[in-house]
C-alpha cells in the first residue's frame, strides 16, 4: 500500500513483482505491465511503449542474468498518472554500460534493441550494473501528451520518492504500507509495517495509513500515540514517522518497533533508531530524536523485511542514482523471503535539482 499526497487526491497501489527465470515469463511480465498501465488509465500509446519496455528488461534478465525479477508500481506526479518499472538481476554485469546504451546496439537482436530502446522509450531512465554483482534497469513511463500542453515542467515529490513494497511470496495483500505527505514547510514520510504478513497484517497497516491521513499537522510523536489508540483492536504494527522540516533543514523522527531509517548526506551516515514495542498494544511513549537534513540527502527507510546490514559505497555510483533505483538495488540484495518487504528512498529536492543540471 502506497501513497505521495500533494494534493487532496490519494492513489493507493501495492508494488508487484515478476519472478522471471525462463522464456515463458517474459509474456507474463509483459501482460502485467500491460494490467498495471491500463488500471492506471494511461493512454494506448503509452501502454504500447511500458508493453515494449517490460519485454525487452524481462529478456535481457533471461538471457544475460539467467534469473531476476521485474517490479513495477503505479505513481501519480503533476504531469499524471505513470508506471515505474525495476528489472533487477545478480547476473555477472554489464563490462561496457556505454557501449550497451548505444543506439542500434543489442546483443541479442531483440525488436527494440536492448537497453538503448528501453532508455529512448522511457521518460526517466537509469541504470546501475557492476561486475559480480548484477544490474538494475529503472524506466518511468507517463503519457507524454500531457507533458508537451505543459508550459514548464514541475517538480512533484512523486519524482523524488522510490519505493519497493512487495508482499511475501504467496500473499495478495501487502501487510507494509507507506506515505508521503508534503507540504510547502514540512515533509512528512511514514513506513509502517503490521504484524506478521497477510490480510491482518494489511489491516494493522491501513489503520495506520487512515490515521496519518487525519493528522498531517501533527508532530511524529503524537502521530504515533494516535497510531496505538487506532490499532488497539488489530494485531498491532512497527512504525516509523519523519518530519522534515524544509526551511531550517532539520529531521523530526519517532519511531516503535523495527522500521529502521537512515539520512546520507556526502558520505556521512545519520542512523534514526526506533524505540522498542508494538504500536497498538501496550508500547511506551514515543520520543523524537532530531537530525540534519543537509542540501542533497537522502532519507533512507525500510521494514524489517530488508536486511540492516546493507551499506551505500557498496554500489559504484550509487549515490548518484535515482531514488527508485537505489531502492530497488537495496531490495534486491538484502530483501527476506520470509516476510513482507519495503524500502524507501526520497532525495531532497535541492539534491534533485543539482543533478539535473549535471
Amino acid at each position: 500500500m502506497e501513497s505521495v499526497i500533494e494534493s487532496p487526491t490519494t492513489t493507493f497501489c501495492a508494488s508487484i513483482r515478476v519472478d522471471v527465470d525462463e522464456q515463458t515469463q517474459i509474456g507474463g511480465a509483459r501482460r502485467a505491465a500491460v494490467a498495471l498501465a491500463q488500471a492506471q488509465r494511461l493512454a494506448s500509446d503509452t501502454i504500447g511503449r511500458l508493453a515494449i519496455i517490460a519485454t525487452e528488461a524481462a529478456t535481457n534478465i533471461v538471457r544475460h542474468a539467467g534469473r531476476g525479477y521485474v517490479v513495477m508500481r503505479g505513481f501519480t506526479n503533476q504531469d499524471g498518472a505513470g508506471v515505474e518499472l525495476l528489472a533487477l538481476d545478480k547476473g555477472p554485469g554489464i563490462p561496457d554500460v556505454t557501449r550497451a546504451m548505444r543506439a542500434g546496439y543489442s546483443t541479442i537482436g531483440t525488436a527494440g534493441q536492448g537497453l538503448g530502446g528501453i532508455a529512448r522509450l522511457a521518460d526517466v531512465f537509469d541504470i546501475h550494473s557492476q561486475r559480480g554483482m548484477g544490474t538494475a534497469v529503472l524506466a518511468r513511463v507517463g503519457d507524454r501528451a500531457s507533458r508537451a500542453t505543459r508550459k514548464a515542467p514541475a517538480m512533484s515529490a512523486a519524482d523524488d520518492v522510490g519505493v519497493v513494497c512487495v508482499p511475501l511470496h504467496g500473499e495478495i495483500e501487502c501487510g507494509d504500507a507507506w506515505q508521503v505527505n508534503i507540504d510547502r514547510n514540512r515533509i512528512m514520510v511514514l513506513v509502517v509495517d503490521g504484524l506478521g504478513h497477510g490480510p491482518e497484517a494489511a489491516t494493522a497497516a491501513a489503520a495506520a495509513m487512515t490515521t496519518f491521513s487525519k493528522s498531517a499537522a501533527a508532530s511524529p510523536e503524537a502521530m504515533l500515540v494516535a497510531f496505538g489508540a487506532a490499532l488497539g483492536d488489530t494485531r498491532g504494527a512497527a512504525a516509523s514517522i519523519v518530519a522534515i522540516h524544509r526551511a531550517r533543514r532539520q529531521i523530526q523522527f519517532s519511531g516503535v518497533g523495527n522500521v529502521d531509517g537512515r539520512v546520507l548526506s556526502n558520505g556521512a551516515t545519520q542512523h534514526l533508531i526506533p524505540q522498542n514495542g508494538i504500536v497498538g498494544h501496550g508500547m511506551t511513549t514515543p520520543r523524537a530524536t532530531d537530525a540534519t537534513w543537509p542540501p542533497g540527502s537522502r532519507l533512507v527507510m525500510h521494514s524489517d523485511g530488508i536486511i540492516p546490514r546493507w551499506r551505500l559505497d557498496a554500489y559504484e555510483t550509487g549515490a548518484a542514482s535515482h531514488p527508485a533505483l537505489l531502492a530497488g538495488l537495496i531490495y534486491r540484495d538484502f530483501a527476506r523471503d520470509r516476510d513482507d518487504a519495503t524500502v524507501l528512498v526520497l532525495r531532497d529536492a535541492v539534491g534533485a535539482v543539482a543533478e539535473e543540471q549535471r
